[in-house]
């Protein structure tokens, strides 16, 4: 796979954006959204397990999909009625055939048999990685851990954050060549590629939206 400041330039042109901290940010931006978005089965084909132990799992920086002890799925139970999973007399006591997991402190926990226990947390990262656990970057070539059909539509979403930046930026230098009235034709020119730009944008955008909207139905 080609970086994605590539991909985003084949889209917006070379020379037209020129800030790869901000394309960085503009990637992880749009992949935290998919990600946020995104049905939970599409996720679980290329989503991570990691062991829970009885002190918890850090969930921070993570989409949870699925908690589950033995392959037995846990039931989610908010924290401050945990007690009643753990009382043997109460019909919501958790068993190890019938566990439940809550959250607490950016953890998670799994309940069984009257106290925290091991167990496994299905997860994808919320903001998506170049390896499982770097978040990727302007000049990354690979993604994991995100669905391979959403790749297109970060890349297409993140062209189109890097054009409303543009926009902005041209904006202010033309509000500088007005103000100053430093060079009428520099700002007729300055304006006339903001509307350029802007057409450009909104073309994307609405790729951006309706690729995604498209992505989001059922199968």
């Amino acid at each position: 796979m080609v970086s994605f400041v590539t991909q985003i330039e084949d889209m917006i042109g070379t020379e037209v954006f020129n800030d790869d901290a901000f394309v960085s940010q503009a990637i992880q931006d749009i992949g935290a959204e998919i990600v946020k978005v995104s049905p939970e089965a599409r996720l679980k084909e290329c989503s991570l397990e990691v062991a829970v132990t009885s002190g918890g799992y850090s969930v921070s920086g993570k989409r949870v999909l699925e908690v589950h002890k033995s392959n037995y799925s846990a039931t989610q139970m908010t924290a401050s009625n945990v007690a009643r999973s753990k009382d043997s007399g109460s019909i919501y006591y958790a068993t190890s055939t019938d566990p439940i997991y809550y959250f607490a402190d950016s953890k998670v926990f799994i309940v069984i048999d009257g106290s925290e226990n091991s167990g496994t947390l299905v997860y994808v990262p919320s903001i998506p990685t170049s390896d499982g656990a770097s978040a990727i970057v302007y000049n990354s070539t690979s993604i994991v851990n995100f669905p391979s059909e959403a790749v297109h539509i970060l890349v297409t979403g993140a062209a189109a954050k890097c054009l409303q930046q543009l926009i902005s930026l041209k904006n202010e230098k033309l509000q500088v060549y007005v103000q100053t009235e430093e060079d009428v034709e520099l700002a007729q020119a300055e304006s006339l590629e903001i509307q350029s730009i802007q057409a450009q944008y909104a073309l994307l955008e609405g790729q951006y939206q309706k690729s995604l909207q498209s992505y989001l139905q059922p199968n």
